[in-house]
């Protein structure tokens, strides 16, 4: 009898080392998809056999700890405190819903109660990205799942995080009704009857309306070589950035920078063939003085009249008033005459940074080869930015970016879900990380690895036409549903006409 006793007693520890186990492998640089699906059925099974401070303190505790090995890199150290800060406020995202869970669940009735876990969930993800961007999200865990992420052309992004929290409550509620068919036959077939719907869109999507129209040749690259030299150059120099040799010697650098352009400019002519009709750069490729802007953007002009080509240049400027002013992280496209057509600030620097940030406001050309527009890295995790994309009828989307080692491959496989949701084509050209070329169904055309080769040149053939998607009617309005529905499940209890 005794050892039946323990046995129970440790029951709910066990269950919840196995879910914490699960939790480490269901997101960030770890992440394994199936764990997405699991881990939340175990961390469910301990909080609601626990009474609630104590059982929902160890698991935050827990789940804290876990984040940190989750985003480690991903949130680079050398923040500092800011590192630990962004470490709980992160595992906070990721304990709320359970939190809510515990709290409501069991006051709503039946079936219902499998929806508050899900609903919860996408509405502090979405509440994130409204101020932080959609690092994070569940949905990137499913990335390779092609047919299930259909569904973001119709709720976005967020349609995938509610489904695959769905299926945990659906299943905990399952073995918690001890498996009785009589009492969870209809739920099971609800959620069946759903999932069902869900990939039998997304195979027809995908088979049904596949690419057919003519295509465009993009190449993108990443001139390192060109760009180590020059920071050998500025290292040598005494100087740790080029801001900070702009700040103090901005002649020195302007002619420094001068023999860099040099080989740039010579290098993306080299690899321009006759067949290639757009070409673009990585974020920040290369600092530029204000005093300097003007006849480095002449030189890309020059270039993309002589080679009859669309050329995106993406840099940093620095100004000249104010050295101490923040510097502006822009791309310019240029058209085959030669003309700069317009020029794009990013519009969400990342946290940490000093840049000057853009209006938010996404530029459109009108080319022989569709709409055509841009967004610079980071600004790519923000939905209702992005968009502007699917309302504006963009065809192909250029994305300027630079990542690191940690973030590589996961932020360009976000970047992925905004080109389904919105029904365009992407070329995201990246420095240190995976730049990628996406057709509007997701599916990568050609992808190169910043660390997995010497030569960082990427070229793609992409559909010149793009689709009409509902998302880019509607946006984020099943978010806005489910943070609705979030509160309506806190406000239920005390609907009801006897006070619990």
């Amino acid at each position: 009898m005794k050892k039946s006793h323990k046995i129970k007693m440790w029951t709910p520890y066990l269950v919840l080392l196995t879910g914490i186990i699960l939790f480490i492998f269901s997101n960030g640089r770890l992440s394994v998809p199936f764990a997405a699906w699991i881990a939340p059925v175990f961390l469910l099974g301990y909080t609601r056999a626990k009474k609630p401070l104590r059982g929902l303190a160890l698991l935050f505790i827990l789940m804290a700890l876990s984040t940190r090995i989750m985003l480690h890199g991903i949130i680079p150290s050398s923040l500092g405190v800011l590192t630990y800060i962004l470490t709980i406020y992160y595992a906070i995202l990721w304990f709320l819903p359970y939190l809510a869970d515990r709290f409501t669940s069991k006051k709503i009735p039946g079936y219902l109660q499998t929806l508050v876990l899900p609903v919860t969930a996408v509405a502090f993800e979405y509440i994130n990205n409204l101020f932080f961007g959609s690092w994070a999200s569940i949905a990137y865990t499913q990335f390779n799942n092609l047919a299930l992420i259909q569904v973001g052309s119709i709720t976005g992004m967020w349609g995938v995080t509610f489904i695959v929290m769905w299926f945990a409550s659906v299943l905990f509620w399952v073995i918690d009704n001890q498996m009785k068919w009589s009492t969870v036959s209809k739920g099971v077939l609800i959620f069946s009857g759903t999932m069902s719907l869900v990939l039998l869109y997304g195979g027809f999507r995908l088979e049904v309306f596949k690419p057919k129209s003519d295509t465009v040749t993009v190449v993108s690259f990443t001139p390192t070589e060109q760009l180590e030299e020059y920071m050998l150059a500025r290292d040598d120099l005494g100087y740790k950035s080029s801001l900070q040799m702009a700040k103090k010697d901005r002649t020195k650098l302007s002619s420094l920078l001068q023999e860099v352009y040099d080989a740039v400019f010579d290098h993306q002519e080299s690899v321009l063939r006759p067949e290639v009709s757009i070409t673009l750069w990585p974020e920040g490729m290369l600092p530029v003085l204000d005093e300097d802007e003007d006849a480095f953007i002449e030189r890309g002009c020059q270039l993309a009249r002589r080679k009859n080509v669309y050329l995106l240049m993406a840099y940093l400027l620095y100004p000249i008033e104010n050295p101490d002013q923040l510097a502006e992280n822009k791309c310019v496209l240029i058209n085959p005459d030669g003309i700069a057509e317009w020029e794009y600030l990013k519009a969400y620097p990342v946290p940490g940074s000093t840049d000057k940030a853009g209006d938010g406001i996404l530029p459109v050309s009108n080319t022989p080869f569709g709409k055509v527009s841009a967004a610079i890295c980071y600004d790519m995790d923000f939905t209702a930015l992005i968009n502007q994309a699917g309302r504006k009828d963009i065809d192909l989307m250029l994305v300027p970016a630079w990542d690191w080692l940690a973030i590589n491959p996961l932020h360009a496989r976000m970047a992925v879900f905004r080109a389904i949701e919105n029904g365009f084509s992407m070329v995201r050209q990246t420095g240190e990380g995976l730049s990628i070329a996406t057709d509007y169904h997701g599916r990568t055309l050609t992808s190169m690895d910043h660390f997995n080769t010497n030569d960082r040149t990427m070229q793609a053939k992409l559909p010149v036409e793009g689709v009409r998607t509902v998302y880019a009617l509607i946006g984020d309005s099943f978010a806005w549903l489910c943070i609705f529905l979030f509160v309506c499940f806190i406000a239920w209890p005390f609907m009801k006409k006897k006070p619990f």
